[in-house]
């Protein structure tokens, strides 16, 4: 029984293996493969004895009912010592394709002699020749081929004629054949084993068709994206059962409840949402399939009849349909971080980012080189962050490495196809200056050599002297500098290798050391143009600023008057009276306020009024140059000697003499107020 399990455990490794194949390289999804089995039937009359109940057709019915609506067909050959009943592989995700496929199934009983080369071979010829999609056949059987009686004129030599070629054929294209001895197998065994090895499948064995019901379960042990949850076990009294489940698995594309009893079960209904379905029953088993899962839903309730006593098993089965990819770049560079990411895509392309779900998953990453994949792994590390899986891998040699990768969790194990990544190693570049300047007085140089070459992939560059000439300087290389003494006039040329451990490059160079006439021509040219500069400087006498300033504003006219105040004269001198002078009608561009006050001489003189200068400016405004010793205001502001200041309509100029006993107010205005 254990055994036969088995054979349904391989079937939907081959249902998930060809809706997971792994992805590789950036942004490649994995490939779809699709699946086509074909049972193998024996309907002959001893299967009256071994399978009273026919529970054999139960099993692939019950199959055909629990399997993952994914891309796979479904075909049986129903057989005695003739072609009872066939059909080729069918879709079957719709309900309607599962009931005409059972009800092919039904068409026939148990009857007849048993011609097993007879059924495998009209079973591989079933089979097709389709390219892109696996094929498998499961062969069930209560005995090895028996003719005795038959009317079919077929013999016993041409049925295993039959049955060794095609099992040739089977194993030439890679379709295995998995092998079922049922009930009290009629024959020797060994016949169905060497079936099974030769095509690289199994042999299974079961005693008692009553415990088929349990492959329900065994067969969801399997490499494929589920998870199974036993809802209840017990013995239940007669009446209305109501069973709530609580749904808490993510992104599911199916579920399928199963209810196993050795009792009849009775009429049940699942309520999903707005949803009421009837389950398929098969007698001591029934399959309620819902394709439609909603994400919002989070119950489901089984409503069902029991009789007195009977026992009830109830199991939640869930199923996954993501795609999953591994994002890696395949041609990289040494001793730079490789990002990967895995991360499932929906069946409509888009990644799905959701920490809390990728936290479920334990992912093993591993790399190798290129023939160390027994003893070389390196197990990377990944964490789940921006809504993925990421890690990354560093490569310190150049070469062809590998990483297999699988993503496991309660529901799957996704194992991904071995990437192949070709690291690459970029030679050291650089160059040495082309000029170094030396002459035969010059000291030595050292050319620190790591400041000159580089290596793009951040390796440690080492450096070694091969040739040089010595002839017009001594070179010498130590720790990576280079130390260069000139001797004499002439050119040196060298060799230097340099490394990055795993590839060389000689770099050739050359310098030219020059003699002392032409290191030094450019001395005597600037002692010439210093010993000039000293001239003049001694004989050139610069204009002053004041005519520079006057020049430059030539083309510049006063305007509005300047009202004068003092506000401050020694005692016993006659008061001056204020002042206006009407700037518009000087023709000037220049002016001393001292010119302004020829009047007032003795205050002029005690002010330095004459070294004081207003310059006509852009915008009716002045400018204010002095050199005189008294201290001078521009409203709040001190004036230096010999700065341009400039003044505007309404700007006040205070002066005062050096010893303090005149005071000089000075508004300029417009000459309407």
């Amino acid at each position: 029984m254990k055994r036969l399990k088995r054979v349904l455990l391989v079937l939907f490794c081959f249902v998930f293996l060809s809706q997971s194949q792994s992805a590789m390289a950036k942004e490649i999804p994995s490939e779809q493969i699709g699946l086509d089995v074909i049972f193998v039937m024996d309907y002959s009359g001893s299967m009256k004895s071994n399978d009273p109940d026919q529970t054999a057709k139960g099993m692939v019915k019950a199959f055909i009912d629990t399997v993952h609506s994914a891309d796979i067909r479904i075909g049986f050959v129903a057989y005695n010592d003739r072609i009872v009943s066939s059909a080729a592989p069918v879709s079957v995700k719709t309900q309607e394709e599962r009931d005409s496929l059972k009800g092919m199934m039904d068409s026939a009983g148990y009857s007849g002699n048993t011609d097993t080369g007879l059924g495998i071979n009209y079973a591989y010829g079933l089979s097709g020749q389709e390219t892109g999609r696996k094929r498998m056949i499961v062969l069930i059987s209560d005995g090895e081929t028996d003719l005795k009686g038959s009317k079919t004129g077929r013999t016993l030599e041409r049925s295993n004629g039959d049955l060794k070629d095609t099992v040739a054929a089977c194993q030439s294209q890679g379709i295995p054949i998995y092998t079922v001895a049922f009930g009290k197998y009629d024959g020797n065994k060994e016949i169905l084993k060497e079936i099974a090895k030769q095509t690289s499948a199994e042999n299974y064995t079961v005693e008692r068709p009553e415990t088929l019901i349990d492959v329900l379960y065994g067969i969801f042990h399997s490499n494929m994206a589920y998870r199974i949850q036993e809802i209840t076990d017990g013995i239940y009294g007669a009446g209305s059962q109501s069973i709530r489940v609580k749904l808490d698995d993510a992104y599911l594309d199916e579920m399928d409840v199963l209810m196993i009893s050795p009792q009849q079960i009775l009429d049940t209904t699942i309520v999903y949402g707005d949803q009421q379905i009837q389950p398929v029953n098969l007698v001591h088993y029934s399959v309620a399939k819902l394709s439609d899962v909603k994400s919002d839903i989070k119950e489901l309730n089984i409503q069902t009849n029991t009789s007195k006593d009977q026992g009830l098993k109830v199991y939640l089965i869930s199923y996954r349909n993501l795609v999953p990819v591994l994002d890696i770049d395949v041609d990289i560079d040494r001793n730079k971080p490789v990002p990967f990411r895995i991360y499932f895509k929906d069946k409509n392309g888009s990644i799905i980012t959701d920490e809390a779900f990728y936290k479920n998953f334990t992912p093993k990453i591993e790399l190798y080189a290129d023939g160390q994949s027994a003893n070389g792994r390196t197990t990377l590390n990944t964490e789940v962050k921006d809504g993925v899986i990421v890690g990354e891998a560093k490569l310190s040699s150049s070469g062809t490495y590998y990483i297999d990768s699988r993503l496991d969790d309660v529901m799957e194990s996704c194992v991904f196809e071995t990437v192949r990544l070709q690291v690459v190693n970029t030679p050291p570049a650089g160059e040495l200056p082309q000029k170094l300047g030396l002459n035969p007085l010059s000291k030595e140089k050292r050319l620190v050599l790591n400041d000159y070459f580089h290596d793009s992939d951040g390796d440690a560059l080492t450096y070694s002297l091969e040739e040089s000439t010595k002839s017009a300087a001594s070179v010498t290389l130590d720790k990576g500098i280079l130390t260069v003494k000139p001797i004499k006039s002439g050119r040196e040329s060298l060799v230097i290798k340099v490394s990055d451990g795993e590839s060389a490059i000689s770099f050739q160079y050359s310098f030219q050391v020059i003699p002392l006439w032409k290191a030094y021509w450019w001395a005597f040219l600037l002692g010439a143009l210093l010993l000039g500069a000293i001239i003049w400087r001694i004989f050139h006498k610069p204009r002053p600023e004041l005519e520079v300033i006057t020049e430059k504003k030539a083309q510049n006219r006063f305007q509005g008057k300047m009202d004068a105040y003092f506000i401050g004269q020694p005692e016993g001198e006659e008061e001056i009276p204020p002042l206006t002078f009407p700037m518009y009608k000087i023709k000037d561009n220049r002016v001393s306020i001292g010119d302004l006050m020829k009047e007032y001489s003795e205050a002029s003189e005690a002010l330095g009024l004459d070294r004081i200068f207003l310059i006509a400016d852009e915008e009716r405004r002045m400018v204010l140059y002095h050199s005189s010793d008294s201290a001078i205001m521009l409203g709040s502001s001190i004036v230096c000697k010999k700065i341009q200041y400039s003044v505007c309509f309404g700007d006040i100029i205070t002066i005062t003499s050096l010893e303090g006993d005149y005071d000089l107010e000075i508004h300029y205005i417009s000459m309407i107020q």
